[in-house]
């Protein structure tokens, strides 16, 4: 069955799924934030404990990812609000997500911009700017033991570096934003000054490493060995996990990315119903648990993919 089959079949199910509403959009934004700075708390009082050995060493480790996780949640909110499926009031996504951005010292107004040239034009390096900018990490290529290695090793090396940390402190989503972040980098330059450790440890790491290396990662899992697919459905994929892991690693469902691609308005937290309902179609269940790995045809070089370095699927860019 064709894609615009399968859209056509399950469209009906879907396009009346409920938005957040907006308390709801409100007390998700606030909630993670809540999240951020009671992992950064607990982190500083490990910290300060008398006596620092291993179980307090493993737990410290265990937050500052669990902080990154934290910084790509609010990534995936501003997605989520760049095709206006967060909350019901359509002008509290632009705000919602214009703070989200804020918050990982982005820009919504570039962000949206840039996906949707993604869900246009996906797999073309010229015209989809996701994926240009990080066209020097070949994700295009077959996922072989030695190419999932390469992947796993990028991030832990820093060479995702300058392409996954770049900063946009632009003015484009209003003064108070831009305020916003400049105040942001002001308090993580204080908070270094104050408490050095605690700064790096908490802050610093997790932002400027342990977050970036989420993002690719994350754009590894969802089109990784994909990318010149010329079919949709080989083009992105799911990635199957137990509820308390996606919880922590892909915080707002992003793991469901095929479904994403099929039907891009429908907001995240309807994901497992959707995949549950496109189980019945045999072309989608084929793809559904992401183990579905077509190798291209022919070598991406000779499909004339060409584009500059830059940013990712990230907001900061």
């Amino acid at each position: 069955m064709p894609v615009n089959e399968i859209r056509q079949r399950f469209l009906g199910d879907f396009k009346h799924l409920d938005l957040n509403s907006r308390p709801s959009a409100w007390l998700i934004v606030s909630w993670y934030v809540l999240q951020t700075l009671g992992a950064m708390a607990v982190g500083w009082w490990l910290l300060k404990r008398e006596h620092f050995g291993f179980a307090e060493g493993a737990a410290l480790a265990l937050i500052m990812f669990f902080i990154a996780t934290r910084f790509r949640g609010f990534n995936n909110i501003v997605h989520e609000c760049s095709h206006f499926a967060f909350s019901r009031c359509r002008e509290d996504n632009a705000t919602l997500g214009s703070i989200c951005a804020s918050l990982v010292l982005g820009c919504f107004r570039d962000y949206r911009y840039e996906h949707m040239t993604h869900h246009a034009h996906l797999g073309d390096y010229e015209k989809d700017l996701d994926l240009k900018s990080i066209r020097d990490f070949r994700l295009e290529d077959p996922l072989t033991p030695k190419t999932i290695l390469r992947h796993v090793l990028t991030p832990l090396l820093l060479l995702h570096y300058p392409h996954y940390l770049s900063l946009n402190l632009s003015g484009k989503d209003g003064a108070f934003f831009r305020a916003m972040k400049i105040g942001l980098i002001l308090v993580a330059v204080v908070f270094l000054v104050v408490d050095p450790l605690a700064a790096v440890l908490l802050l610093w790491i997790p932002f400027l490493w342990i977050y970036t290396a989420v993002n690719y990662w994350t754009d590894c899992v969802d089109h990784g060995g994909l990318i010149g697919s010329d079919n949709e459905l080989d083009a992105s994929r799911n990635l199957q996990l137990p509820q308390p892991l996606r919880t922590i690693l892909f915080p707002r469902n992003d793991c469901y990315h095929l479904i994403h691609h099929l039907f891009p308005q429908v907001p995240t937290h309807h994901f497992v119903y959707c995949h549950e309902s496109l189980l019945n179609n045999a072309e989608y269940q084929a793809r559904a648990d992401g183990s579905h790995w077509p190798v291209p045809a022919e070598p991406a070089e000779d499909k004339n993919f060409s584009g500059a370095p830059g940013e990712g699927d990230n907001v900061a860019g």
